[in-house]
């Protein structure tokens, strides 16, 4: 099993390359990815942002059962 501070360091490094994609600085030059890829980077971020999102309600309702 991957230990908490190997997963804290890959997230980390995996949120900073896709963040990067979306710097409100960017201009388009010589080496810049291309809009297919730009766009496959953002579905695949906001599938792992969904993916946080579920993970953090699914601890909410289990909470919220082991309440009742």
């Amino acid at each position: 099993m991957i230990n908490i501070e190997k997963r804290n360091r890959a997230t980390a490094s995996w949120k900073e390359m896709m963040e990067k994609d979306f710097d409100l600085y960017y201009t388009p030059g010589i080496s810049s990815p291309s809009p297919e890829m730009r766009t496959a980077t953002a579905m695949e971020y906001a599938a792992y942002q969904l993916g946080h999102i579920n993970h953090k309600l699914d601890q909410i309702i289990a909470a919220l059962g082991s309440t009742s």
